[in-house]
This record gives structure tokens, C-alpha cells and sequence, in this order.
């Protein structure tokens, strides 16, 4: 009677009852209720033997001992282990290695990762192949004696949103292989998983946990700041997409430093994968992330001795490149940023003796990159008009709500909050958003005595935009 009573409510939530039953004789509902008791009981059964297939017990079995490691069996697939290092900026050491799946049919013939899962999904054995993957993974890791690092694992999202007990698993793995559970890192790959809620339900559970969680390929379809939200990862790895546009050059390369901020602010370490170019991983460095991994250290490799070896030869030309970099944008930005300071000072100095904003501005102009200046009060406020460059076009027809800039409040600037508490002193903050624009820009602003002495001091203040004297363009601040 249980089991009728489970099967019947198990009817009700998914459908399985038509509305055509309701007018049907007793002995009509009857044979009904047969069938559908039959459906689900296969169900049940089917569903219990993929359970029991999950288990740990049930995949080692599909393990092979090969003369260089182990393989796997899925169905008529060989699948294989390879692993690509990844490198810890700060650490100048290789700190973890992923794992990653290769897999070649009867005839040899390779097969993708994506085709093979695509064909579980089919099959509903998705959730299984999942776990056979990571059990042949940590059996060729610890085979090779890797003493200290991380294991990254890739993880379907929806095998956290199901009742099977996915941190038993991880348990048991770690159990089973000697490896350490503080040691694994769990990936969860870039998926819809059906019920966002109920995976980040099931990972709150797992906390405190040992082991790591990742998100992949951040920036593209899933993977973004709700399921960073939502999941709270260790560790969030950018998509190549991002790393490629950050590397053409594009003028999108601050977008990389504060996308990196951002999610160091939201408490995860940050994790680039796919660089390949000199390019790339100057940026990236530069941005402050924390780990990089991708052909530019070297391709996935069957031994994760060989997968690593080049690393030490690499960090160090990774760290002189580096080096070379920074001194070249050091150099230009100090040059520029020495000049916008005098700049300011100077027409700090007129303003103050004249009150005269025009006669003021002709002394920043004098650099130019300087597009316009303005005064604030000492409650952030500007009460009168900016004075612009004499080549800066009007406004945009498009942003005329944004204009004109008076009565404007920019008390929440770091660059007027800056210049209240180091008084007399020039603060430069940037790049940070326009509002007028939708561009970055820099702004230098010093305290200067108020017309009255009495209130607190005014904020002089001057917009520069580096690198585009040419450019005639409205307000960056």
C-alpha cells in the first residue's frame, strides 16, 4: 500500500494522471491505475539501478589497468585521462593540474568530450559517466604520486541538484585513493542545471566542506555573476573569450581589472584559463589575477611530470616579460600623471587668488590631454558650470538628460573623498566611469580654501583623458 501510495503522488507531480481519467467507469480507472502503477514502478526500478550504478563499488570495476596508467570503459568508448597545470602568479609554482577527459571509439577514431556527454544525456546515463570520469581521474593522479597539489575535477551542475549524495561520493574517492579531500577541487562545468536553487541548496549543505569549488568558463551562457551569487565557489575560472578580447587590445583591457576586482570583492580567488599569448598574460598580470593555465605553459598531457616540466623555465620568462611591461607603462603613466598634477596645482593656485574658472582652466590646458575642470564644495556638490578644453565638441544629443552639470552631487567619487583627507595635496584617482560618456577617464582634484573660509574647503578638480589629446568628447569624470 505504500509503495501504491508513492506511486500515485509521484502521478500527481508529474502528470502521469489525465484529466480524461475523472470520467472514466471505476473499472476504467482501475486498468488506469494498472498501467500507471506498472510505469512507475519501472521508473522506480530503473531509476534505484542507476543509483546503484553511481556507487562506487559498481564504476571501479569499469577501470583498466593499462602499462602507463588506467582507462575506462563506456560502452564501446576507451576514455583516458590527460592533465594541464595550473599556475599559481603570486606563488610562481604550479599549484593544481586539471583533469580532463579523452576518449577514442573502437576504431581509434576520437571522440569529443561534448559528443560523448551528449549521447549520455540521451541515454540518461549523464550522471554516470560524470562519476566514472572522476573516479579514472583521481586513480591516474594519485598513480603518479603529485604530492602537493590541487586536482581539478569537472562536474555536471545537475548531479548537485539530485538526491544522490554527491558529497558521499567525494567521501568515498578520497577514501578509496589516499587522496586528500582538501586536495580536490570540484568544477562545475558552464550547464543549465534545471534547479539553480536546489544545487546551491546542496552545496550550502556540504559547508564547512574540505574540498574546493570552482565555476568554469565565467562570461559565457550560465556561468556568470548569479551562480557566483548563488554558489559561493572557491574559485571561478574566466572563459578564453574574455582572455582572447582582453588580449587583441581593443581599449578593453581596464574591463579585465575590474572584472578581477569584482569578483575578489565577491571573496572568490580568480583563475584565467586558455592564455596563449604574451599579450594575454601580460594583462592578466597586470589585472592581478591569481592563477593561469593554458597552451601558453604547455599542452594537456597524459604525465603530469610532462605536463608540467616546462613550468619553472616559463615562470621566469613570464616574470622578466613581465617586468619589461610594467616599466614601459610605469614610466608613461608617471610621465603623464607628474604633468596632470602640476597641472592642477597651478590652476588651484589662480583659482584660488581670482575665483576666476576660465582664467584658471588655461593653466590645466596646458596639458593636452585635460578636457575639463570644476569645482566641488565640501559637501561634493558642484554649484557652477565646468570649464572644457576649447577643441571639446558639445555634448551628445543622446546623453542631453545628463546635461548641463550643474547642482550635480559627486560626493561618492574616491577621487573628492581622496583629496578631503590628504589636504593640499593632489589626489589622482582612475580609470573610473563616466557618466556623461560611458568611458574611463582620470580625475586630480586638491582641497582649496572656500570663498568664505567657513563650511569646509572647496575640491578643484580636472578631467584628463591619457593617450587621446586628440579626441574631442564631453566630460570624463
Amino acid at each position: 500500500m505504500a509503495l501504491r501510495a508513492k506511486s500515485l503522488a509521484y502521478a500527481a507531480r508529474h502528470g502521469l494522471r489525465s484529466r480524461a481519467q475523472a470520467r472514466l467507469s471505476p473499472a476504467g480507472i482501475a486498468i488506469t491505475r494498472g498501467r500507471q502503477h506498472a510505469q512507475l514502478s519501472c521508473l522506480l526500478q530503473n531509476r534505484m539501478s542507476t543509483v546503484d550504478e553511481l556507487t562506487l563499488s559498481r564504476l571501479l570495476p569499469r577501470l583498466v589497468r593499462t602499462g602507463d596508467g588506467w582507462t575506462a570503459n563506456w560502452r564501446s568508448i576507451t576514455l583516458h585521462s590527460v592533465f594541464q597545470p595550473v599556475l599559481s602568479i603570486t606563488h610562481q609554482r604550479i599549484v593544481g593540474y586539471e583533469a580532463l577527459l579523452r576518449a577514442t571509439d573502437s576504431s581509434g577514431n576520437p571522440v569529443t568530450p561534448d559528443a560523448l556527454f551528449s549521447q549520455a544525456q540521451v541515454h540518461a546515463n549523464a550522471p554516470i559517466l560524470d562519476r566514472l570520469s572522476r573516479c579514472l581521474h583521481v586513480a591516474n593522479f594519485v598513480e603518479q604520486k603529485i604530492d602537493s597539489c590541487w586536482l581539478f575535477l569537472n562536474a555536471l551542475p545537475q548531479v548537485f541538484e539530485t538526491q544522490w549524495p554527491h558529497r558521499a561520493f567525494i567521501d568515498e574517492l578520497s577514501a578509496h585513493f589516499g587522496l586528500p579531500r582538501e586536495r580536490i577541487v570540484i568544477e562545475l562545468l558552464e550547464q543549465p542545471a534545471g534547479d539553480e536553487e536546489a544545487v546551491a541548496r546542496t552545496l550550502a549543505a556540504t559547508r564547512p566542506r574540505d574540498f574546493l569549488i570552482a565555476i568554469d568558463d565565467f562570461g559565457t551562457g550560465f556561468s556568470n555573476f548569479d551562480r557566483v551569487w548563488r554558489l559561493r565557489p572557491d574559485i571561478v575560472k574566466l572563459d578564453r573569450s574574455l582572455i582572447a578580447r582582453a588580449g587583441k587590445r581593443e581599449g578593453d583591457e581596464s574591463l579585465m581589472t575590474h572584472l578581477i576586482a569584482m569578483l575578489h570583492q565577491a571573496g572568490t580567488l580568480v583563475l584565467a584559463e586558455g592564455v596563449e599569448t604574451d599579450d594575454e598574460l601580460m594583462i592578466l598580470m597586470q589585472a592581478d589575477v591569481d592563477f593561469v593555465q593554458g597552451y601558453w605553459f604547455g599542452k594537456p598531457q597524459a604525465s603530469v611530470r610532462e605536463a608540467g616540466a616546462g613550468a619553472p623555465e616559463l615562470i621566469d620568462s613570464m616574470w622578466h616579460k613581465y617586468a619589461a611591461y610594467d616599466r614601459a607603462n610605469t614610466r608613461h603613466q608617471q610621465l603623464g600623471f607628474e604633468a596632470y598634477a602640476e597641472a592642477v596645482r597651478a590652476g588651484a593656485r589662480v583659482y584660488s587668488a581670482t575665483r576666476d574658472l576660465a582664467q584658471a582652466a588655461e593653466h590645466v590646458f596646458a596639458v593636452s590631454e585635460a578636457r575639463r575642470i570644476f569645482v566641488l564644495n565640501a559637501h561634493g556638490l558642484q554649484e557652477q558650470a565646468s570649464v572644457t578644453a576649447k577643441d571639446l565638441g558639445p555634448p551628445p544629443k543622446r546623453l542631453a538628460p545628463l546635461f548641463p552639470d550643474t547642482h550635480n552631487n559627486w560626493s561618492r567619487r574616491a577621487y573628492f573623498r581622496h583629496a578631503l583627507t590628504t589636504p593640499g595635496r593632489v589626489a589622482l584617482m582612475g580609470p573610473h566611469y563616466s557618466l556623461t560618456e560611458g568611458e574611463d577617464c582620470y580625475t586630480a582634484a586638491i582641497t582649496i580654501d572656500s570663498v568664505d573660509g567657513s563650511g569646509g574647503p572647496d575640491v578643484f578638480c580636472a578631467d584628463f583623458l591619457p593617450d587621446r589629446p586628440d579626441r574631442a568628447r564631453g566630460t570624463k569624470r
